[in-house]
This record gives C-alpha cells, sequence and structure tokens, in this order.
C-alpha cells in the first residue's frame, strides 16, 4: 500500500511544484507568517465504538497539535502549508487508541482582473472508528486504518463586484488494511457566488461524481455478489451554502449548509439511495472567550434495499458545542461537548453516542 501510496504522490507533485512556485517576479513583496498550537485534553467517551448493542464507555486522554505556514506575496499569490495531527488514547474501552493526521499544500493566484485560479493537495491518515452503512451492504462501525490522497483544483470567474462562477474539479485515492475495499474518485462542481456585506457570501452549486472500487462486486436486489463484475456509483449533487458576518470584526458567525444527493451504483440499483445533508453554525468571539455551536442532520433512504417489507431509511442528528478562554498570550482552556443518535428501520443502524473533554492549549 506503501509504494501505490508514495507513486500517486509522486505523479501528482511532479506537475505542481512548477507552478507553484515558478513564474513569480521579481519584484513582488513576499510576507511570511506561521503559527502553531498544541492540546491536551481529558474526557469520557459513552459509546466508543457507536455500537447499537451493549455499548461500552470509556475516559480517555487526547493529545492534537497543528502548524500553518503561510507565503503571501504583493501579487496576492498565496501559498499555506498547514499540518493537523490528533492522538487519542483510550483508559478501558474496546480499542486502545484513535489516530488522525492531515497534512494539506494549498495555492492560489489571481489570473488577470478578475479571474482566480487555485489549487491544494491532502494527504489524510486514519486508524479510527468508521461508520461504513452508507454505503456497505454488512458493515457498520468499524475500525479502519486508511491513507487518503485528494487533490483539488478551481477556477473563478467574477461577474461583477459581487457576483462570480466557480468550476472545480477533484481527483481522490483511497487506499484501505482491512475489510473495506479501495477506490478512486473524480468529481466536477459548478458554483455560483453572492458576496456581500462584511466579507459574507451565499452560493449554489451542482456536483457531479463518480466513484470506482478497486475490486468489488455489484450485488443483484436481494444483495447477493455477482462474481466477475466491478462497481462504481455515480452521484449528483445540488447544495447552497451561506457564510454570514454580523459586524466587521468577526465577532459574530453564522453559516448553514444543506445539500441533496443521489447515489447510482452501475448494478442492479441495490446501492441506490437518496442523502439529505443539513449543517448549522453560530460563532462568537469576543477575543477572551470563543464559544461555536454546531447542529448537524442526515437523512438517508434507500431505493432497492429493505428491512423487512419496506425500505431502509437512516436518520442522524447531532449537536456539538466548544468554549474556549484565553489566558494571556499563548495559553487557552476549553471544553466541549457533543450529542450524536442514530436511528433507522434497521435495529443495526441504531446507536446513541456522547462525549465530554476538558483541556488546555498552548499557542507558540
Amino acid at each position: 500500500m506503501k509504494a501505490r501510496l508514495i507513486r500517486t504522490v509522486l505523479f501528482l507533485t511532479s506537475g505542481a511544484v512548477p507552478w507553484v512556485f515558478g513564474g513569480e517576479e521579481m519584484a513582488d513583496v513576499v510576507v511570511w507568517d506561521q503559527a502553531a498550537r498544541m492540546d491536551v485534553g481529558i474526557g469520557y467517551h459513552d459509546n466508543v465504538l457507536r455500537s447499537s448493542i451493549a455499548p461500552e464507555g470509556s475516559g480517555y486522554i487526547r493529545t492534537s497539535a497543528d502548524a500553518s505556514l503561510i507565503r503571501l506575496t504583493s501579487a496576492d499569490r498565496l501559498f499555506v502549508l498547514f499540518l493537523l495531527g490528533e492522538d487519542t488514547r483510550y483508559f478501558a474501552g474496546p480499542v486502545n487508541y484513535e489516530q488522525f493526521i492531515s497534512s494539506t499544500a494549498q495555492y492560489s493566484s489571481p489570473v488577470g482582473d478578475r479571474t482566480e485560479f487555485g489549487a491544494d493537495l491532502t494527504y489524510l491518515y486514519q486508524h479510527q472508528i468508521f461508520d461504513a452503512s452508507e454505503t456497505e451492504s454488512d458493515l457498520y462501525r468499524i475500525l479502519v486504518l486508511g491513507h487518503r490522497l485528494e487533490m483539488n483544483s478551481y477556477w473563478q470567474y467574477a461577474l461583477n463586484s459581487d457576483w462570480s462562477a466557480k468550476v472545480a474539479g477533484s481527483v481522490t485515492r483511497q487506499l484501505y488494511d482491512g475489510d473495506l475495499d479501495d477506490f478512486r474518485e473524480e468529481s466536477g462542481r459548478l458554483s455560483i457566488i453572492r458576496a456581500y456585506g462584511h466579507r459574507s457570501e451565499a452560493s449554489v452549486g451542482y456536483r457531479l461524481g463518480w466513484r470506482h472500487y478497486d475490486s468489488r462486486s455489484r450485488f443483484d436486489r436481494i444483495g447477493l455478489a455477482l462474481p466477475g463484475t466491478s462497481l462504481f456509483y455515480a452521484q449528483e449533487e445540488v447544495s447552497g451554502e451561506w457564510k454570514h458576518r454580523f459586524d466587521e470584526a468577526g465577532k459574530w458567525r453564522f453559516s448553514s449548509k444543506a445539500g441533496y444527493m443521489r447515489n447510482v451504483d452501475n448494478g442492479s440499483g441495490y446501492f441506490d439511495y437518496d442523502r439529505l445533508l443539513l449543517r448549522q453554525q453560530l460563532r462568537w468571539n469576543s477575543g477572551a472567550w470563543e464559544i461555536k455551536a454546531t447542529a448537524r442532520y442526515g437523512w438517508y433512504r434507500y431505493a432497492v434495499q429493505q428491512v423487512g417489507d419496506v425500505r431502509r431509511e437512516r436518520w442522524y442528528a447531532a449537536v456539538s458545542m466548544r468554549a474556549e478562554r484565553r489566558l494571556g498570550t499563548h495559553w487557552r482552556i476549553y471544553c466541549v461537548a457533543e450529542q450524536e443518535r442514530d436511528e433507522s428501520n434497521d435495529p443495526r443502524d441504531n446507536y446513541d453516542d456522547w462525549y465530554v473533554e476538558t483541556g488546555l492549549g498552548y499557542t507558540f
């Protein structure tokens, strides 16, 4: 797996490096900035495996760190390198630990007076509990070890001072150790964006994507694999997003996102489903205090899969809150809590999950 991932990284970055750093005029003024932060927290997770039967809870200690490096020129060429890592160690849970590591390199540059081009490359490592019930036939919450490599690019054209159009493309490669099958994804998206007020904006978009599995077979309508076949999904999605800043300083911020997606397989339709996602977030920042509240909702309905004599349906709802208090120049104390509830007419999909955590952070 590592050899395949390295070859993919070399292929993607070999063509990216020249246009990220090349072609810049010597007269450009360059500004560098960097930041880093480390958090250590202790908490309790009520249902570590997100299990529908005999949930097991555990206390834990979580360590996380992030760092960013920014390079901005007077010609508005921007390069950002961002690193994030998180490690959770359980005291008595059904798993010993979970880990998450992400690194992103991002570049954007104006091209003429009205056009902007940008691209980013992201690597993601995860050793985490993962809900596979959306796209799998008989796997639900499992511990996965995976590597993900994703490259995105966009072209944005300003129609006038308020309106712009954006075309974006994405290529993803996902590799797993274990039961889940590796896959690749390609997608394209067209968006219309309206800017207003204090750096606020609203947008609507349409996305078309494809997921190709390496060795996974198609299924018939009763859920039996068909040997010698290969499975892929086609996905269509319409979505809208609203980001509102109530004042120039951004003391109060609100964001709302809604999307509807249709997933269609290339076989009997056993994996076809409709999905509705909603997300709301309100943030308040006074300088010394920062409080953020988030609510998420998702609904799925499957076209062919059945539970008894009715179509399979599932939904989840989650609410979370994070409060953070600055203590001087570098130190911060925080508390975070989340509650999630998943329900379905398939009992294996049902579970309740919550956690609370408090900790200390240091900004370098």
